[in-house]
């Protein structure tokens, strides 16, 4: 049998009396498996956009869990513009029933746009194309501008090199040959510019000076680059230096996105070293209604 009153040991005291001041607030998340989080996010948005009837129940429970997502940018963004898609649809489905003019059938028909090919969107274009028969005659078609009319055949048409340069890409390209061509845009013109785009990105790589990226980063559509501080432009062209791992235009938009958010993630861990300067703290640890943590320093 041990005897532990007969153990070596020391008995701790308070060094620092609590005196309630102003102080600082911490908060904590815990760490989770966002690898994981994606392949199930994945999964329900796979299985929802392979339906012809999406639940908007459904949709909102999966919006709910991508805030899960906090580190892993690339996979954030994907279902976030996922779940963007999947809301079209719900909206377009819902005012299908009371369309009454071309105007509005033209509404809905630019809000499923931008939305990638699936049965659900298939299904809502027929049903607006056969709606739009039995409406009073304002016209013979529904009217789209020139500039929707050619995104809609190029997002139709001109391949997944063309979709796959995201958003801010696809409209840089169909501008750009709009003031070439007029509203008749050849397929052919589409899928060189998306080539030429996208060689231009590869080129890059290539670059070893910082100034000479910065001078070309700022002639591409790369909106999470024009945003950036000219300070914060600088850095963010170092590090493209030193990793060359995109591989088109959405990717390095994405990466930028990334490494500006990382760049940040220092700045507030420099910012809480200096916070650590001060002396010893006191913390009052309380639970907050968000499952959160929050730390007052009491002294």
């Amino acid at each position: 049998m041990i005897e532990y009153s007969t153990l070596p040991g020391s008995l701790a005291t308070s060094v620092v009396e609590p005196v309630v001041s102003e102080g600082f607030y911490y908060t904590v998340t815990p760490s989770r498996d966002e690898a994981a989080i994606y392949q199930e996010l994945n999964e329900r948005l796979t299985k929802l956009e392979t339906s012809i009837d999406v639940q908007i129940e459904e949709l909102q429970e999966i919006e709910k869990a991508s805030t899960e997502l906090i580190i892993n940018v690339e996979a954030k963004g994907e279902v976030e513009l996922r779940i963007d898609w999947l809301k079209r649809l719900c909206d377009v489905k819902e005012a299908l029933p009371f369309v009454s003019s071309y105007t509005e059938a033209k509404r809905l028909r630019t809000m499923l746009s931008p939305v990638q090919t699936c049965p659900m969107k298939s299904e809502l274009l027929k049903a607006l194309d056969g709606l739009v028969v039995s409406l009073p005659d304002e016209t013979e078609s529904i009217l789209l501008s020139a500039r929707d009319k050619v995104m809609e055949v190029a997002i139709e048409q001109s391949g997944e090199d063309f979709v796959n340069l995201g958003k801010a890409g696809r409209e840089y390209v169909i501008n750009d040959l709009l003031k070439k061509f007029g509203d008749v845009v050849p397929m052919h013109a589409i899928q060189e510019a998306v080539l030429l785009l996208e060689n231009q990105v590869v080129d890059l790589t290539e670059i070893e000076d910082t100034q000479t990226l910065q001078l070309q980063l700022v002639t591409l559509p790369l909106f999470s680059y024009l945003r950036l501080s000219s300070e914060r432009k600088q850095v963010v062209a170092e590090e493209l230096i030193e990793n060359r791992k995109w591989k088109g235009l959405a990717s390095l938009d994405r990466l930028i996105h990334q490494l500006d958010a990382k760049l940040n993630v220092v700045d507030e861990e420099e910012q809480f070293e200096i916070m650590n300067d001060y002396s010893s703290s006191v913390l009052d640890v309380k639970h907050l209604d968000s499952g959160k943590i929050q730390f007052n320093r009491l002294g």
